[in-house]
């Protein structure tokens, strides 16, 4: 199983989750334009796709659900209460329901609740069929709920959102009122919050961590990785063995295939196209 990030911020986040058979885009904020430019630089044709799984509604995660699945036929799998925020579908539909597995193809997903100014927000661990193989994803989270480490245990892959440093968030230049939404408990994890989070899911089976979600004003990669790998060395030797499987993934430009088989690649930017 891989996973590659077609683009992950505040102005868009889509990510595939590749094994084998099956394929699913998680999250499909760009227009379907860009949704389709992004998976040919990653050598995926959207009709390949097998399914669309939300997170949730919001407009970075969700405004091109409804075209995309609309276009190229696929089915899309979120909670009910997010799937009363969009608009009314053309196309089928899954309710889905935290702590309650269900299948996509040779893969088995299960969401988890997670704070976030939505309606009913998710992360999602996939399993392949056969292999075995775990992924965990962990967007728009304003802090890490007790539940949630156990449920992403042993997992083989790891994506988590390290959204701002909260030093820069709070000396930056956004207005009052959303550095508070943003540092909420209903908001985004900061660096450290994500560091805390990745290593207490570190064991010496987690091939690839990638943090997603980082903030363009209020963060860096440099940043991220730094504040994560600096949590993993202090863990101890299993963990700090993970440091150099840590990358951040980019707003502008799509990321992987990542697995635990194979370097990670960065696409070369190119022409974006319009939304």
């Amino acid at each position: 199983m891989r996973v590659s990030v077609l683009g992950t911020g505040s102005r868009g986040n889509a990510m595939l989750v590749d094994a084998g058979g099956t394929r699913i885009l998680v999250d499909a904020g760009f227009g379907v334009r860009t949704i389709a430019q992004r998976l040919a630089q990653l050598g995926c044709a959207p009709e390949s796709i097998s399914a669309l799984v939300l997170t949730h509604e919001h407009v970075d995660h969700a405004q091109g659900a409804i075209p995309a699945c609309a276009r190229w036929g696929w089915p899309l799998f979120a909670t009910s209460a997010t799937l009363a925020q969009l608009p009314t579908p053309i196309v089928p539909v899954r309710a889905i329901t935290h702590g309650q597995s269900w299948s996509v193809g040779d893969v088995i997903g299960t969401s988890y609740a997670v704070p976030h100014d939505a309606s009913d927000c998710s992360a999602f661990v996939f399993e392949q069929q056969g292999s075995g193989e775990r992924l965990g994803i962990a967007l728009d989270l304003g802090h890490v709920p007790e539940s949630l480490p156990s449920a992403f245990e042993r997992l083989d892959m790891l994506v988590v959102e390290a959204n701002h440093d909260l030093e820069q968030l709070m000396a930056g230049p956004y207005p009052w009122m959303l550095k508070k939404r943003i540092g909420s408990s209903t908001g985004h994890l900061s660096n450290a919050q994500a560091a805390t989070f990745i290593a207490a899911c570190a064991h010496k089976g987690l091939r690839a961590i990638v943090l997603a979600h980082l903030s363009e004003t209020n963060n860096t990669p440099e940043q991220a990785v730094h504040t994560v790998g600096r949590a993993l060395a202090a863990r101890g030797r299993v963990a700090a063995a993970l440091v150099s499987r840590v990358v951040a993934a980019s707003q502008r430009v799509p990321l992987g295939p990542v697995s635990g088989h194979g370097a990670v690649v960065v696409r070369a930017p190119q022409l974006e196209l319009s939304l």
